[in-house]
Parts: C-alpha cells; sequence; structure tokens
C-alpha cells in the first residue's frame, strides 16, 4: 500500500442509548450543530446558542410548513426535520422469529434493537448511498467476526480496502452491521450497501446478540434484521 493513501482514522466517540422506559413524546437526536428558531420556519435569532450535533432531545410538537415538518425541541426551539433523526420503535412482525432482532430504518438513518416486542437499544446508523443501497426486507445474520477485511470496487474510482474492521454480523450476503473507524457521519447515508454503527454500538450489538446464533451448527442463523424505511428520502 502506497504511504499518500494512508491516513490517521479518529473514531467517531458517539454511543446509542439503553431503552428502559417508554417515554411521554418522541426521542431524536440532533443532526448538525443548529441554532433552533423561536417559531416554526424563521431564521434563528442571532445571539440564541446552538444545539450540537447527536444531543438527544424530545419532539414535543411539530408544524407543518410547506410540506415539511418543524419540531418543537424546547420552549421557543423549533427546528426543521432534516435536522433530527427519530427513535421510531416498529411493530414485531410475525415473519420475525427470533427473541432478540434489529429494525434498520433507512429514512430515519436509526437501528433499534428488540427483544421480543420491547425495544432495548437505539442508534444512529450510516446506510448505504444511493448508488449502494442497503436493500429492504427480512433478513438473518448468518455469519459474525470481531474483527475482519472488507474491500470491493475493484479497479473503480470507489474502491477501498479496510482491515480490522470491527464487530462484523452479515446479514444479507456481504451486507452487514459493523463497527466504523473511518466516518463519523452517522445519521447520513455513507456507506457501500453496509450498516455503519460506531465502535461502541457495533460491539453493543455484537456482544448482544450473541446468543442467537450457534456457529457450531451447520447453517444456523442468528439474529433478525428488518430493513425498512418509514418515509420517503428526498
Amino acid at each position: 500500500m502506497l504511504t499518500e493513501n494512508l491516513r490517521q482514522a479518529l473514531p467517531s466517540r458517539f454511543a446509542g442509548v439503553l431503552i428502559t422506559e417508554d417515554t411521554e413524546y418522541p426521542v431524536a437526536w440532533i443532526l448538525v450543530n443548529v441554532v433552533p428558531s423561536r417559531t416554526p420556519g424563521a431564521e434563528p435569532t442571532e445571539g440564541d446558542l446552538a444545539v450540537l450535533r447527536y444531543t438527544l432531545v424530545n419532539l414535543y410538537s411539530f408544524v407543518e410548513i410547506d410540506g415539511w415538518r418543524w419540531y418543537q425541541i424546547g420552549v421557543d426551539q423549533w427546528v426543521h426535520q432534516t435536522l433530527v433523526a427519530k427513535i421510531l420503535p416498529v411493530e414485531r412482525s410475525a415473519e420475525i422469529d427470533t427473541h432478540k432482532w434489529v429494525s434498520v430504518d433507512l429514512y430515519e438513518q436509526v437501528a433499534i434493537a428488540y427483544e421480543d416486542n420491547t425495544p432495548v437499544f437505539a442508534t444512529l446508523i450510516s446506510s448505504g448511498l444511493s448508488d449502494w443501497p442497503t436493500n429492504e426486507g427480512l433478513f438473518h445474520v448468518y455469519v459474525r467476526y470481531p474483527r475482519t477485511v472488507m474491500s470491493g470496487a475493484d479497479g473503480q474510482p470507489d474502491f477501498y480496502y479496510l482491515e480490522e474492521v470491527p464487530w462484523t454480523m452479515y446479514f444479507d450476503h456481504d451486507i452487514g452491521l459493523h463497527g466504523t473507524y473511518w466516518h463519523d457521519g452517522f445519521g447520513y447515508r455513507h456507506s457501500h450497501g453496509c450498516v455503519n454503527l460506531s465502535i461502541t454500538d457495533a460491539q453493543w450489538l455484537y456482544n448482544w446478540a450473541a446468543d442467537e446464533i450457534d456457529l457450531t451448527v451447520p447453517e444456523d442463523t442468528g439474529a433478525a434484521v428488518y430493513v425498512y424505511s418509514s418515509g420517503q428520502y428526498r
């Protein structure tokens, strides 16, 4: 490997949240540093303080303006819907046949871990870009690696070769959930199809889902992974 192609990687310090009880209001992450507007649709007021990226907020109400939602995150604090990623648990489908399973919402870029019908953990992800989409559907983890090599797009400008990719769980051919040390873009599409997670979150999911698969049993499968879109991306 040519040394001029090497660069320092600073892994994200972002981590998801445990879900311990139902909340009265929807919960979301702020996706960029933003100064909230004092009223829906208005420009921010000079001198007001910013809410930082990855801050967890409640969504107390919303107003729709020109087809877009503005969410209230505090007293006289409103933000545009594209600036938040909501935690939206889904109902367990009858087709899901594992005690532990994961939903991946491509619209919100949020993954949620469940035990039967109960959500227990949620985090931001980065799924595939439009040229390399993450497929929707119901899958199962079929192999796991604490560390692995990933490469693709041989001979193309977007060729990649990544060593020591941590906490990988493949569920759709070469698409998997895995830790990501090379970017901090969670909440936005960023990958060649895989579901990127922070290293902390990938390890949590990897350990949590371990008892759903027995690798000593031929063709045994692990936790179900339900990939879907809760809205239309635009």
